[in-house]
């Protein structure tokens, strides 16, 4: 594992921010959006590969994403891109936020644009939810699932719950347990296990979240961060950082000790503590 490429599978837009409510704002700062975005370039700044699978809309603005990316060390060779749909946008202003990505060009990759060849070189497969909704790219990330387990790629799961960008909370929570435990590693917060189990208490949630694939699940709460397997347990208190980042670290350390899933299923208590 160690040396090779992290792919991170899904979403890139461009996020316009503004510090006024969106109702009355004038002006926006753009910066790339989006968890698998997010997650690779988190990744890359550690000094880790990483590389983007997705899709950009042939405009200006996918190509403002494709140059950020590739300028912070993420390899974008095997992004693609299309004139049928644009560049998603994701608009933010005085706490609120507009998606404008009713259909666009992240959602129309196909599973034949993705192909497997991706998995030759890969060290883990890290997805998000934000591609999950009823699209080609659903289908996508399911042929990617078949084709990391086929191969040995271990898979990270960073849900990143976006509830503007599903019809409804239901069809959200419905479709992201589904995808679940198809993971090895899952990386996600109190707010989101609550959202998704209807509770807090890590506790009750370890019953649902550490089952099928899963082996490691990574829970950031208000007092830090906990790492658990079906074995043991470590924390971090007082840490806290955005979900993407948590799993870059993970992901990076990881890699770094060479540790296969098996492996992990194996560490300690203080063997967890060196994971981030």
């Amino acid at each position: 594992m160690s040396g090779s490429t992290l792919y991170c599978l899904g979403e890139a837009w461009l996020e316009l921010e503004s510090p006024a409510p969106l109702s009355s704002a004038e002006a926006f700062r753009p910066r790339v959006g989006g968890s698998a975005a997010a997650l690779a370039l988190a990744y890359a700044a550690l000094g880790g590969r990483a590389a983007l699978l997705g899709q950009l809309g042939e405009d200006a603005f996918g190509h403002r994403i494709a140059d950020a990316l590739t300028d912070a060390g993420v390899d974008v060779r095997r992004l693609c891109f299309t004139s049928r749909a644009p560049t998603p946008l994701l608009f933010r202003g005085g706490g609120g936020a507009l998606p404008c990505r009713i259909r666009s060009a992240d959602l129309l990759y196909s599973a034949g644009q993705l192909g497997e060849s991706w998995a030759a070189d890969a060290g883990a497969l890290a997805l998000s939810s934000a591609c999950l909704v009823d699209s080609p790219c659903r289908f996508t990330h399911l042929s990617a699932l078949d084709t990391a387990h086929a191969s040995g790629v271990p898979v990270c799961f960073v849900p990143a719950l976006r509830p503007a960008l599903w019809p409804s909370e239901k069809t959200l929570r419905d479709t992201v347990l589904q995808f679940l435990p198809f993971a090895d590693l899952l990386v996600l917060t109190e707010d989101e296990m609550e959202l998704l189990l209807d509770t807090r208490a890590y506790q009750v949630g370890l019953f649902f979240l550490l089952r099928g694939h899963v082996q490691l699940v990574l829970l950031q709460t208000a007092e830090g961060v906990h790492a658990f397997t079906r074995a043991a347990h470590a924390f971090w208190p007082g840490l806290s950082a955005p979900p993407e980042e948590l799993a870059a670290r993970l992901l990076f350390r990881l890699d770094a000790q060479d540790a296969a899933l098996k492996k992990l299923m194996k560490y300690s208590a203080a063997a967890l503590q060196t994971l981030l």
